[in-house]
């Protein structure tokens, strides 16, 4: 079982070998260097990286919420909170979409717990646009305003 950083730096240090600490020492540098870059990129994206900012990678702008999406890659199963994120709709809404059979359909992954496969929803919603830019050049033929 992988203990996590943290928890093998709180634990009793004279119950532990010199190499022990040491090893630990080495991964929770590579973890905040990490997470430092991980912050920087952050700020990067929006927009707040200043001169001050910059010059102090712990510093968090104050009164400002830095929302981190969290990496997907494909073959990810997200769960029902992500997705709503991921495509700004409710719970109640992507439900109903999947009664209707308009939103692809959640894999159970126990008896209790569903899934939403990442490659299935990307491809659903880049069918949508696709239809919705359809839709406008058919409309713009016919003389109609477009959406």
């Amino acid at each position: 079982m992988k203990v996590d950083i943290l928890e093998r730096l709180r634990l009793d240090p004279g119950s532990r070998t010199f190499g022990e600490l040491a090893q630990d020492r080495e991964a929770a540098s590579v973890e905040i260097a990490r997470l430092r870059r991980e912050l920087e990129h952050v700020r990067e994206l929006s927009g707040s990286s200043s001169t001050k900012a910059s010059s102090d990678p712990d510093r968090i702008p104050s009164g400002r919420t830095v929302s981190v999406e969290p990496r997907r890659y494909p073959g990810s199963l997200l769960r029902l909170k992500d997705v709503s994120t991921m495509l700004g709709m409710s719970r109640s809404t992507i439900y109903r979409a999947i009664s209707e059979g308009l939103f692809p359909k959640p894999v159970n992954v126990g008896e209790r717990s569903v899934r939403w496969r990442l490659d299935a929803l990307e491809a659903w919603r880049d069918s949508l646009q696709q239809s919705r830019s359809a839709s406008s050049l058919t409309a713009g033929r016919r003389g109609l305003p477009s959406r």
